[in-house]
């Protein structure tokens, strides 16, 4: 069983390993354009995935026809190639070269006011987008950043995505490392880029996501109210002409008055809403 499984790891090294360099081989044009029929061609291969983003899209919006979900799922799927590619060509890339694939910061006034307090920031978003393109583009504004991150399972693939960000100027933090990694940031007064829209194991509550209870961290939470840091939510998103923009929203206020725990459940809730809220700016990416 254990040679099985390092049989397996090591294949997904060398497939993921090999479409990354066929990524950087590519123009940008034709290389979206592959990748985003690979997204289609996943999207009629991978039957239970695209059955569970149809009903995940019904729960998140009940009004919409399961041919109306079933054209979105479609679109996610390219959408999900096309920001592979963007992700996969992000290494070593020059600075200019990362700035010029966004077009502009919807929101920007916002977060300037809210790092500017000194206090760090805490930047919550989801699974939308080229997420690993937005802490890349803030280090080349003067942004100094950390991401918290999931370790992957497979230790070459982890330590090359680590090895990617680590390229860029980001640092990348392991999920389950020590909460004191993660004030360390927001006490020099940097910026903590965390997602929170999955299921994981580390400590959560249930709160309601697009009207259901969903497990969410409460690390955010926990360290917004012990540092006094910011929670700024924040998203991006590809265009057309493949370049990208980012949305910012309005701060999430902590609530005043109650108990820590009571706080705590309450900035959660207030998390998860505003994530809901970037994720309905563009559900196909989402």
């Amino acid at each position: 069983m254990r040679a099985r499984k390092r049989l397996k790891r090591r294949a997904e090294y060398w497939l993921i390993s090999s479409i990354m360099f066929v990524a950087r081989l590519l123009p940008a044009r034709p290389g979206r354009a592959l990748f985003a029929s690979l997204g289609s061609l996943a999207n009629r291969l991978l039957t239970r995935d695209r059955e569970r983003a149809i009903d995940n899209l019904g729960i998140a919006f009940p009004e919409a026809d399961r041919m109306v979900r079933a054209a979105w799922t479609k679109a996610m799927f390219r959408s999900l190639g096309r920001n592979a590619y963007e992700a996969l060509t992000l290494e070593n890339a020059p600075p200019d070269e990362v700035a010029a694939r966004v077009t502009r910061v919807e929101g920007i006034e916002i977060l300037e006011e809210a790092y500017g307090r000194g206090r760090g920031l805490i930047a919550i978003t989801g699974h939308i987008g080229c997420w690993e393109l937005m802490p890349a583009y803030f280090i080349t504004q003067g942004y100094r950043v950390s991401v918290v991150a999931r370790r992957m399972k497979v230790d070459q693939l982890n330590q090359r995505l680590v090895s990617l960000r680590g390229s860029l100027g980001v640092v990348s933090l392991d999920r389950d490392t020590s909460p004191r990694a993660m004030i360390a940031p927001i006490r020099k007064g940097e910026a903590l880029g965390v997602l929170i829209d999955q299921h994981t194991s580390v400590a959560g509550i249930y709160v309601p996501f697009f009207g259901r209870p969903a497990q969410t961290p409460t690390a955010v939470a926990k360290i917004a109210l012990m540092t006094g840091a910011p929670i700024m939510p924040m998203a991006i998103f590809q265009q057309r002409d493949g370049r990208h923009v980012i949305h910012v929203l309005p701060e999430v206020v902590p609530p005043r008055g109650g108990s820590r725990e009571e706080c705590i459940t309450e900035l959660t809730r207030r998390c998860s809403l505003a994530v809901e809220q970037l994720v309905r700016i563009d559900p196909k990416q989402w």
